[in-house]
């Protein structure tokens, strides 16, 4: 069998680059995008970077460090639309092309038509010199036997570099980086790994198993495999990432009453929300699917402006959301609601969701979060849950 060649690329200063391609006027300045409603720097030109200024940083720090920076308002519509140009083409190098977030993706080169013209780093480079030419967009690329190895590969020298993990080497190119690498590792569970001497994802990757289990429980095995160099999720559309993204509840009897339906709504969004915090994404669409007691169904979305984690910037859409996709007055059997356009954060920060004027918002969703994972879902009941409680 061919061993594997998988690439992750992730665009460098992904959506200020856009805005200086589609601006002319703005290359070659310190340019920083922001959220409009928070205040904060959600990506920074590399002419911002070179006056400290950081993603994550409040817009007035950034203000300081550098007077002549032009702050814009996110134009999440026209990164999208950039990403998407940027799918394309690689769509034309491999039909297995994964997206990741706006402005990340996989790619799987694996025995592809790519592979007979030119090596996986040739098919890489090539596919960065294009997306130079044609968008004027630089991008970082990764290339190793997993999705794991890859991804880190693409992050590690960015801006603007391309780094091959040779075959049997995973390994021995993981073990010397710090854990807060490792995709899984988040804040918490860094600093339980820290707490307990483990600094580095060689350190992960050594450790005895059973004493991982009782820090991290049973994320355990699997995280130390992906520490070992091992990842064996294919590049693809996978049905488990799709579930991820989506919340569905099947009713034992058809449903008409109005309010029951909203405050299930309300359920689905919560959990939503919660796992999407969970794995560090936020995201600007929310699709509402209902399906009538005949099978038929009809489906109706919200975009919001910036991307966002928080139930409460959708929880005020849905009853509007809801009588726009029930078209058809008849009984309900089933609603699905899916979260699109992923937006992931880089790994240190949590831009979407820490910024000031959400800030309280946001630590009450993560003390939530934390007491449903210690105590379960039923320790924290919301007013809505209690004011129609949800059929069995």
């Amino acid at each position: 069998t061919d061993m594997r060649s998988v690439v992750h690329w992730d665009g460098d200063s992904f959506f200020a680059s856009i805005e200086q391609a589609s601006d002319r006027r703005l290359r070659g300045r310190p340019v920083a995008v922001g959220g409009a409603r928070r205040g904060v720097v959600v990506s920074a030109s590399r002419e911002a970077r070179r006056f400290g200024v950081r993603p994550g940083m409040p817009m007035g720090k950034a203000r300081r460090r550098c007077a002549s920076l032009i702050a814009l308002p996110g134009h999440f519509d026209l990164y999208e639309q950039f990403f998407q140009d940027i799918l394309t083409l690689c769509q034309e190098e491999t039909p297995l092309v994964e997206p990741a977030a706006v402005g990340s993706a996989y790619l799987d080169l694996t025995g592809t038509a790519a592979l007979r013209r030119r090596d996986p780093a040739g098919a890489v480079e090539h596919l960065r010199r294009t997306v130079e030419d044609w968008l004027r967009l630089s991008i970082s690329a990764g290339i190793g036997a997993n999705k794991t190895v890859a991804r880190i590969a693409a992050r590690l020298r960015k801006p603007a570099s391309q780094i091959t993990v040779p075959p049997g080497g995973e390994r021995a190119f993981l073990a010397p980086l710090l854990i807060d690498w490792l995709p899984g590792v988040g804040l918490q569970s860094q600093s339980t790994l820290e707490v307990a001497g483990i600094l580095t994802i060689g350190q992960l990757a050594c450790a005895p198993l059973g004493a991982l289990q009782m820090v991290l429980g049973r994320d355990a095995p699997a995280l130390q495999r992906r520490a070992q160099g091992v990842d064996e999720e294919p590049v693809g559309v996978k049905p488990a990432a799709m579930r991820l993204e989506r919340e569905s509840v099947e009713f034992p009897e058809d449903v008409w009453d109005e309010a029951f339906l909203l405050t299930t709504l309300m359920t689905l969004l919560d959990r939503l929300m919660a796992r999407l915090r969970a794995r560090g994404t936020a995201v600007r669409r929310l699709t509402l699917a209902l399906r009538y007691t005949d099978r038929e169904e009809s489906e109706r979305s919200i975009t919001l402006t910036e991307p966002t984690n928080l139930e409460t910037d959708f929880r005020g859409s849905l009853p509007a959301l809801l009588r726009t996709a029930w078209t058809r007055r008849v009984r309900l059997r089933a609603l699905t609601l899916r979260a699109g356009n992923l937006y992931r954060p880089s790994p240190q920060l949590e831009l979407f969701d820490s910024a000031p004027l959400h800030e309280r918002e946001a630590r009450l969703a993560a003390a939530i979060d934390h007491l449903r994972g210690l105590f379960g879902t039923a320790t924290v009941k919301h007013g809505y849950e209690l004011r129609c409680p949800a059929q069995s």
